[in-house]
């Protein structure tokens, strides 16, 4: 055998494997940089979503602070309007201030307190109108909204349908019927807005501390939680067609 003939024929054949492969990588490359720009494109789309939902629970965290306190423990408004029911009392009209017999009897601050209630009402159908408005991004974002009531640990129990449990449930529902009748604000009729009326009795979480041993009337109060419930969250229509 002819080795001058071998080597002759060795290298054209080498060549066009070598060109063959160079080739299938440029398709492979080709194919490859395609795909990840489009998946470069829908990360994109993500990223300016995620970015809104993020703007859309700073807004809520940072509500009217003269009206709400943040509790970042347990995600929840704190009512910071300091509000004394009369005991065994759940209408906001039968407030500590308002008893003759009481020894805060005061009727000029409890019309204050009524009235800072109804701007804390005010501030948050604003809040919740404000964000509704974002809808550049198409992000179906709902709002839960939820009032719960608490009670002082006073011990007030006479039977299953009067106790603290129940009450602080009644005492949330009033100021719901407070804010409807007084201020015109309902919150069930808001857009995209759902209302959940709670009481938690002398379990609920965060408790104020005690003033001191005896006085437990800080936890006479409200908790408000604005919640977004994200949705679906859409991309745009020719990523939906590409991977339906």
């Amino acid at each position: 055998m002819d080795n001058r003939n071998s080597k002759t024929s060795f290298w054209p054949s080498y060549v066009d494997i070598m060109t063959t492969l160079f080739a299938i990588m440029l398709v492979l490359f080709a194919v490859s940089y395609s795909r990840f720009k489009i998946k470069q494109k829908e990360l994109e789309e993500f990223k300016d979503k995620y970015e809104e939902i993020m703007s859309i629970y700073k807004a809520v965290d940072n509500i009217d602070p003269e009206y709400f306190e943040f509790n970042k423990d347990y995600l929840k408004h704190i009512f910071k309007i300091q509000v004394n029911y009369q005991k065994g009392q759940f209408s906001l009209d039968k407030l500590m201030q308002d008893s003759p017999h009481s020894t805060y009897y005061n009727p000029s601050e409890a019309n204050q307190i009524r009235q800072q209630i109804k701007d804390a009402g005010e501030e948050i159908k604003h809040t919740i109108l404000n964000l509704q408005k974002n809808d550049s991004l198409r992000t179906d974002i709902k709002y839960l909204v939820v009032i719960e009531g608490q009670a002082s640990a006073d011990g007030y129990h006479i039977d299953d349908y009067f106790n603290n449990d129940v009450l602080s449930y009644q005492r949330a529902l009033k100021l719901h019927e407070f804010w409807k009748n007084e201020a015109g604000i309902d919150f069930t009729k808001l857009d995209k807005c759902e209302l959940v009326i709670a009481g938690s009795g002398e379990q609920g979480v965060p408790r104020a501390a005690h003033i001191n041993d005896k006085d437990d009337s800080r936890n006479q109060r409200f908790l408000i939680h604005i919640v977004p419930v994200i949705g679906d969250i859409h991309l745009e229509d020719k990523f939906k067609t590409k991977h339906n």
